[in-house]
């Protein structure tokens, strides 16, 4: 798939393109839906398949908000959108201007002058325009008066529930990993750089890795998981701790993986961890020795998790 933040007049003459649109934070089955139909129908018209992101995300424009948390980084997104054999990925500007077009404007600057789309596909909840006025049915009056087809993806339910991005985001602050991969249809990932810590995981037996998880991903309510560390191409069973170290009086959240039997030396190298089960919540120890203790039984439990679960050791 190729990443592309510029789209030419030549370009767009000699490819026809079908465009997926949305934020598809998470890349959950229902985006995965959306996607594989953009991407099937391109292969049977000769099109070429495409998905169109902004950057920064809408939503930290729209709301002046920093502190805004995704379900995956950018670079997760990407890998996740390329996985399902897209072509392309267009990434461009998104600032007030681009948020003050009305839906009229927008289908012309983007979808008619810029892309010149035969197809786009949307979800049944997709916005845009200024407001978010725009809706899919507008989006299919538009197209019908400009030449391009809209197909609009309904919504995908699981044990009753529509997938979407804000479900997701609940089901991980509430520590429910399970129904959270569910949705998904993969495990949650947390991954970064490993930078040095306090050396505490060490002192007490279990050295861990501290990794930098990057600001604007959303983090599951802090405790301790069963997870599968992948460092090298290789996995390993690893319990993980997301809180502020109530034990040591810590003041930061952060995030650590302790990976039984793996002794090399991890400090500023990338790892990820696919969550696949919360142990317990975050609580704080009267000594040492009684959190060593509550480790070495988390260790066993996330064996017992990993071995019923074994699905996720692929």
């Amino acid at each position: 798939m190729q990443i592309l933040n510029s789209f030419t007049e030549k370009e767009k003459q000699e490819i026809p393109l079908a465009l997926a649109l949305g934020n598809f934070d998470g890349v959950h089955r229902g985006h995965q839906l959306l996607l594989q139909k953009c991407r099937e129908e391109s292969e049977a018209n000769g099109w070429a398949s495409a998905v169109l992101l902004w950057d920064p995300h809408p939503a930290k424009v729209l709301r002046h908000d920093d502190e805004v948390k995704f379900i995956n980084t950018c670079s997760q997104k990407n890998k996740l959108i390329a996985a399902l054999g897209l072509q392309y990925l267009f990434c461009l500007p998104f600032d007030q201007n681009t948020a003050a077009l009305s839906p009229e404007d927008f289908v012309r600057r983007y979808l008619q002058d810029l892309f010149g789309v035969r197809k786009v596909y949307v979800g049944f909840n997709y916005s845009f325009g200024q407001n978010g006025v725009g809706t899919p049915e507008i989006l299919q009056m538009l197209g019908e008066e400009r030449g391009f087809a809209v197909s609009v993806i309904a919504p995908v339910t699981i044990d009753g529930e529509i997938v979407s991005s804000s479900l997701i985001r609940q089901k991980l602050l509430a520590g429910d990993i399970p129904a959270a991969a569910k949705l998904l249809g993969y495990a949650p990932i947390l991954e970064g750089n490993v930078v040095p810590g306090k050396h505490r995981g060490t002192g007490l037996g279990f050295p861990t890795a501290n990794i930098a998880v990057p600001a604007e991903q959303l983090l599951p309510s802090n405790g301790v998981y069963a997870a599968i560390a992948e460092y090298k191409d290789e996995q390993y069973p690893a319990i993980l701790n997301i809180g502020m170290k109530p034990t040591f009086n810590g003041d930061q959240i952060t995030v650590e993986v302790h990976i039984p039997g793996v002794h090399a030396n991890l400090y500023n190298q990338f790892l990820r961890a696919r969550l696949i089960k919360k142990i317990r919540d975050e609580q704080k120890f009267p000594s040492k020795d009684a959190l060593s203790s509550q480790i070495s039984r988390d260790l066993a439990a996330s064996r017992r998790i990993l071995q019923e679960d074994g699905d996720f050791m692929k």
